[in-house]
């Protein structure tokens, strides 16, 4: 059986799990989404409901034979940046190379995957992501998410403390003031881009990674916003409430996610409001200074030691 990163040659995190999993005496190999159909070959047949997968490399795998994927990162096709003109002959190639990969991806076969398209789906529309876990009954943020100003403005008044972020990611978060919403430049930024307006919840930074049923949490200590923009942050391994452990499986399923980490803020009454759940987390730096491996969790999964 062989298994597969989805990821880039830069990219740390691909590159250490496809050493761990060789480290284990497996077969392993790299994927480069972008390599397809340039340097990668596909094929398939629905009639059989069977294909194979060449990569770059030339070693050729069937379907079957895929043990399971590890989804670090989805860099799309040979010809998706020149997509502008969408009946062009290279935009209609991208389309039919997106299709074939999909079908992979779709397959209900035995492959395991951390994690699927469907997840990623899901980690897109982040208001949806919110959605689907209140239903669950957990806790989140009182949150608006939009860019009309006035609406902005009463969500913001409604708050003792807020903070504000991108919808989509990918950007640090910032504390909401008076300033910003009064700044001449405002208007303008929300006819480029919506905005996320989240109330502040006073307390602690909590990330809990989920592999299966294996919870797995740590407290960050911070004093900002955003830890990730804080180099004194302290890292605490912490032992997982059983309601939260309940709460983490239950969101993992619902988002389709076979591990994930979930950042939560805990309040100062030990309540933990959810933030958001990562289908494609950093862990390296979390390996180093707590101990704990999450690459021989997420090995184990892939071997269906659930």
């Amino acid at each position: 059986m062989a298994f597969i990163v989805l990821g880039q040659q830069q990219d740390e995190h691909a590159q250490y799990m496809l050493e761990k999993l060789k480290m284990r005496g497996l077969e392993a190999y790299l994927l480069s989404t972008h390599d397809f159909p340039r340097k990668v070959q596909f094929s398939y047949e629905p009639n059989e409901e069977s294909g194979s997968l060449t990569l770059a490399c030339g070693k050729k795998l069937t379907l079957d034979e895929i043990q399971a994927v590890f989804w670090r990162g989805f860099s799309g096709v040979s010809d998706e940046s020149t997509r502008e003109n969408y009946m062009s002959q290279e935009s209609i190639a991208a389309q039919d190379a997106m299709a074939c990969l999909r079908t992979w991806f779709f397959l209900d076969n035995d492959t395991i995957w951390l994690n699927s398209w469907e997840a990623f789906q899901h980690h897109k529309e982040k208001p949806f992501q919110l959605t689907k876990v209140k239903r669950l009954g957990v806790r989140i943020p009182q949150t608006y998410v939009g860019n009309n100003l006035a609406d902005i403005k009463i969500a913001f008044k409604a708050l003792k403390q807020s903070i504000f972020k991108p919808v989509f990611g990918g950007a640090h978060t910032e504390l909401l003031t008076e300033a910003h919403l009064e700044s001449q430049r405002v208007t303008q930024a929300l006819a480029k881009s919506p905005i996320t307006v989240q109330e502040f919840i006073a307390g602690t930074n909590i990330r809990s990674y989920v592999i299966g049923d294996k919870v797995i949490s740590v407290e960050l200590r911070s004093e900002q916003a955003d830890f990730r923009e804080d180099a004194s942050m302290e890292l605490l391994a912490i032992e997982t409430p059983p309601e939260i452990v309940k709460q983490a499986q239950q969101i993992a399923r619902t988002l389709h996610l076979n591990w994930t980490a979930i950042d939560w803020r805990r309040n100062h009454n030990g309540e933990y409001y959810f933030l958001e759940a990562n289908p494609s987390p950093m862990f390296i730096g979390f390996e180093k200074l707590s101990g704990i491996s999450i690459t021989d969790h997420l090995v184990d999964y892939m071997l269906g030691n659930r």
